[in-house]
């Protein structure tokens, strides 16, 4: 990685590639003017890139400097529209020529280059290019005016180095942090390894340097290593500098080495045989041979020698091999209340009347747990009594804090500071983000392809993949926070990116007043808060937006009305917009011409909208990438000339209304992502147009497949082609005329031989099969190639009496199959497609955690056969049996189950205490509507049993339990029983565990234990919480019982 590469070296470089390329080489050379424009801009290009990085290091703290650098930038920007123009132009034309049905334009179209194409139209362009190079050739004249040098890297900027000490009376909410990597510096059991690495990875001023003090500090530490070091490396990793600090603190004395292998051989000598520990605090670099030289001379270290490292980024923790990565969170707002007022008021009593109070919340809410915010406001304010202050610094943005008083904007800086140039760009760009929005990353990487800022000039990547790199670099370095599905930017890494991105982007949040200027690019609202006509006035001064981007903090589905100025006035302006969302609005139709001067279009987000149609304008917006229909309800065609949008990569239609793909659907080539395509017999787009699709990645859906009946159709669909698709769900509908009726026996043989011909690649992960109507499933599904296949479900497959043999996927993990009307029985087949493979050593279904049986009104057998080597599911997690009413027998031996769950099975034979069941593991089970022969049941024969639920057992008498089961490593916990009317009696509860929750109501007959069992008034039983109601001795109210306050029960 470069060191500090200039964020508008990325915009050059991007200028620089399209400049000379071929096509608009060409283009400058049919006209002298043309030319002389191109050699002028390229020598203001190179001119501007020499003091770039001078440029962008001064900007900081030179206002000056800062305008030169915002002038650069927007005629940037202007550059790339005029090149943009250019080659949609030829686009446009080359689009025309294919389509055309003249053989001799087509001939023409292959003698004619860019110039030719743009030769009537090119005065204009040239006109706007021609201003370009002398803004450009203009700011090259001022570097010297501005003392610009030429540097080739940004040095790395001074800062105070840590140390060792801390002041704990300062430090709140960090003992857990602290005793879970203790654990691993001092292990409890004594079993110490070699030489280990620590890692403390968190965003910048989160607090890893404070948790390392606090253990280099602790008296354990000190007593358990012999000898410890403290290094501050910061962003400049010199091997010698940081190898001479170690052996200058471990000798206590100047070291006069001059040579590495001296010093490295010296320190070695002195570490052999000593328990060490080193300090590396807040690391950057992520060059694996350079660590690798550093740890040389620690290696002989004595057994539990430890080396803790600080970082911000994942992939250093992950280059020096680290055992344990801690990653530090955030402090609750309570310890951050805390650390708070101990800043704000030291040791004095802190008054704080009830207006300051409010904002002293609002203030370490805003902090967002980051205790160097914490601290750094509070420094702000500190014994600061003027309520006008408080306010002030409520609503600050790091930049705007007194930089005497703050040096958190510096902190954060770093993180972006030494970011390589195309990761600047993508970063800055997501300041349209407003605070705590929650966003995709699948959707950031098309926002980013569509602005340009994925470059695949030294990679054989494709955009995409390039993307998903970019967002896992940013991710890495703890700019981006994952939570369940989604990421979030931290509010004030939020405010760096504003930092970084300046008056270019705007946004809506919180009330502000939008700030726009004829310059801003990027602009984001909340559409959920924004509606009024007045607050979009202020945007009648952009002219040259590239995002418009309506977003929502909750991601809710809500539909909400366009404001009457955006789509009347402002739409029809944006002429040079790269993204446009319109999603969630309730927008019914749009004029035929809508899109027609959208040329620069490359992601377009109809999403959630009222559409019917689409207007044909759509077919001319050439450059279009991404497309995202998903829930449209009412969308029930596409356009007829979407064949036109070759550049297309992404096509959602998922949740639309659409029964056929267009003609000639074949021809979008480079689409990479097609979540469903539907296939036709007739006017539209058949199966075998998606042939030459190679491209297609991720998930795809194709319905309508009762409309194939040309098994050269399904062959030619070339789905084992199709290498980087990982799942497919094959859906069959159910039609009313005589061609989709599958009543026929040809018709369901057919429907096999079809489906036999839509064999995926074998790289494929999940497969769907729902509402097929052939009598057996393909062959290729038995097939144990298939090894990646992780997940299989079967819905609806009427027609099929047997399952597939799936029993030798080596590497199926989930099952699902629910529905099939006609199935009665599972035998071997299901586990082997070869019955003399029972012979060899394997164990079928060795992979599958998960699997559900739901909704088979006649399955009676599943026959439990026994193998070879080992047992029948010896994975299973989980099993469920819904609605199955006929079914008898479950298998007996699941050696690691842990959740069973019967539901709606009144015939099935689950006896305990008549059958020996091997579930050992077990943990959950829940039996509702089901067994009807079980009366007893034996909580004993389940000794490692957590919860257990029973609703609905018509014939179920008692519960039983012994007194082995009350002392198992996971007594019971959960007891729930409701609507067994037989019930009679419970199990001894003297025997339960202390910290079981009972809940029992409506069982009719149940005599109440205590009642019977004086045993359970002894003071020593303790039943927290138990519920019973519908006895008759409780009149059918819930009664609660606790055995620790016996005068309840007087």
């Amino acid at each position: 990685m470069i060191v500090g590469e200039m964020v508008l070296s990325a915009f050059l470089q991007s200028l620089f590639q399209t400049l000379m390329s071929a096509p608009f080489k060409n283009f400058f050379k049919r006209r002298e003017l043309s030319e002389n424009v191109l050699e002028r801009l390229n020598i203001a290009l190179l001119t501007i890139s020499a003091v770039l990085i001078d440029a962008e290091d001064k900007q900081i703290t030179n206002s000056v400097v800062e305008k030169w650098v915002n002038e650069l930038r927007d005629v940037v920007y202007h550059a790339e529209d005029a090149l943009d123009d250019i080659a949609t132009e030829a686009l446009r034309l080359n689009i025309g020529a294919e389509s055309s049905s003249s053989n001799r334009l087509r001939q023409l179209r292959g003698r004619m280059s860019l110039g030719d194409f743009l030769d009537g139209s090119s005065e204009h362009l040239e006109t706007r290019l021609e201003k370009v190079t002398m803004r450009l050739e203009r700011l090259a004249s001022q570097r010297n005016v501005l003392g610009l040098k030429e540097l080739t890297a940004m040095t790395p900027k001074k800062r105070l180095p840590t140390t060792s000490l801390v002041d704990e009376s300062e430090v709140f909410g960090r003992a857990d942090d602290k005793d879970e990597i203790m654990r691993y510096l001092i292990p409890e059991n004594g079993n110490d390894s070699g030489l280990t690495v620590i890692a403390i990875v968190g965003t910048g001023g989160v607090g890893k340097t404070t948790v390392s003090q606090l253990l280099y500090n602790d008296q354990r530490v000190q007593s358990h290593f012999g000898t410890r070091v403290w290094v501050h490396v910061s962003e400049e990793f010199d091997v010698f500098k940081i190898t001479k600090k170690v052996y200058e603190s471990v000798t206590s004395r100047p070291c006069e080495f001059t040579d590495l292998d001296v010093l490295q051989v010296k320190l070695k000598e002195r570490l052999i045989g000593l328990p060490f520990l080193l300090v590396l605090d807040d690391l950057w670099n992520e060059n694996f041979v350079d660590w690798d030289l550093l740890r040389q001379p620690f290696i002989p270290a004595a057994q539990g020698s430890r080396i803790l490292v600080t970082t911000r980024s994942q992939r250093v923790a992950s280059n020096m091999c680290s055992v344990h990565v801690h990653n530090l969170k955030p402090l609750s707002d309570g310890d951050c209340w805390s650390l708070f007022i101990r800043t704000v008021f030291g040791n004095q009593d802190p008054c704080l009347d009830r207006e300051i109070g409010d904002l002293a919340e609002r203030i370490v809410h805003k902090c967002r747990g980051l205790p160097l915010a914490v601290k750094t406001l509070g420094g702000v304010l500190r014994f600061e009594g003027k309520v006008t202050e408080w306010e002030r610094v409520l609503s600050s943005m790091i930049w705007d804090l007194p930089a005497d008083k703050s040096n958190l904007l510096q902190v954060l800086r770093v993180s972006y500071y030494y970011l390589p140039a195309h990761l600047k760009r993508c970063f800055a760009y997501c300041s349209i983000f407003p605070k705590g929005h929650a966003f995709e990353k699948e959707k950031v990487i098309l926002l980013w392809m569509a602005e340009g800022f994925l470059q695949q000039t030294r990679s054989s990547k494709n955009l995409e993949e390039l993307g998903d790199e970019y967002f896992s670099e940013l991710e890495s370095r703890s700019l981006f926070q994952k939570t369940k599905t989604r990421y979030i930017m931290h509010d004030f890494i939020n405010e760096l990116s504003q930092f970084a991105s300046g008056e270019f982007s705007s946004k809506f949040e919180d009330g502000y007043k939008l700030k726009v200027s004829e310059r801003t690019r990027y602009l984001s609202y909340l559409r959920d808060n924004y509606a009024e006509p007045m607050e979009f006035e202020a945007l009648r001064e952009v002219k040259f937006l590239r995002t418009f981007l309506p977003l929502s903090l909750t991601n809710s589905s809500r539909s909400c009305y366009l404001d009457t100025m955006v789509s009347a006035n402002l739409l029809s302006m944006l002429t040079r917009v790269r993204v446009l969302s319109l999603s969630h609005y309730k927008i019914a139709r749009l004029p035929p011409d809508f899109f027609r001067n959208l040329s620069h279009t490359r992601f377009l987000d109809l999403s959630r909208t009222e559409l019917e149609k689409l207007p044909k304008s759509l077919c001319y917006m050439y450059n279009l990438q991404t497309l995202l229909l998903s829930y449209c309800s009412s969308l029930k065609e596409l356009p007829t000339d979407i064949c036109n949008l070759i550049n297309l990569r992404y096509l959602d239609l998922y949740g639309t209304k659409l029964r056929q793909m267009p003609r000639k659907f074949g021809r979008l080539k480079s689409l990479q992502t097609l979540t469903t395509f539907f296939a036709s017999a007739s006017d539209g787009a058949r199966i075998c147009d998606l042939g030459e699709l190679h491209e297609l990645h991720g998930k795809l859906k194709l319905v309508e497949l009762q409309r194939v009946v040309d098994v050269a159709d399904a062959a030619g669909a070339n789905l084992y082609s199709k290498k980087y698709l990982k799942e497919i769900d094959f859906v069959w509908r159910t039609g009313s005329t005589s061609l989709e009726s599958n009543t026929n026996p040809h018709r369901t043989q057919n429907e096999a031989e079809v489906f036999e011909k839509l064999r995926p690649h074998s790289h494929i992960e999940k497969v769907t099969i729902e509402r097929y109507k052939g009598r057996r499933f393909p062959k290729w599904l038995n097939d144990s190639s298939f090894s990646r296949i992780v997940f299989i479900r079967l819905r609806e497959c009427q027609y099929c009496s047997s399952l597939p043999s799936l029993g030798q996927l080596p590497g199926l993990k989930e099952l699902y199959i629910s529905g099939m009307a006609g199935l009665r029985r599972i035998g071997t087949e299901f586990y082997f497609s070869d019955l003399q493979l029972r012979d060899r050593e394997q164990q079928p279904f060795r992979s599958l955690e998960t699997l559900r049986f739901d909704n088979l009104p006649d399955w009676e057998e599943w026959l439990d056969v026994s193998v070879a080597r080992g047992d029948l599911f010896p994975s299973l997690k989980k099993l469920y049996i819904r609605r199955c009413p006929e079914l008898t027998r479950i298998p007996t031996i699941l050696p690691s189950l842990i959740s069973l769950h019967i539901h709606q099975c009144g015939f099935l034979d689950f006896q305990p205490d008549h059958h020996e069941y091997n579930y050992g593991n077990l943990q959950t089970l829940s039996i509702k509507s089901s067994c009807d022969s079980l009366i007893t049941f034996p909580l004993s024969r389940f000794e490692n049993l957590a919860d257990l639920e029973i609703d609905h057992c018509t014939s179920l008498h008692t519960l039983q339990l012994s007194n082995e089961h009350s002392y198992g490593l996971n007594a019971l916990r959960n007891l729930r029983i409701n609507d067994c009317q037989n019930l009679q009696r419970l199990p001894e509860l003297n025997l339960l565990s202390q910290n079981l929750q009972v809940t029992i109501s409506n069982c009719r007959y149940l005599r109440v234990p205590m009642e019977q069992h004086p045993q359970y008034l002894h003071p020593q039983f303790h039943l927290p919480r138990s519920n019973v109601s519908g006895s008759p001795r409780s009149h059918g109210s819930h009664r609660s019982y606790d055995s620790r306050s016996p005068s309840r029960y007087d």
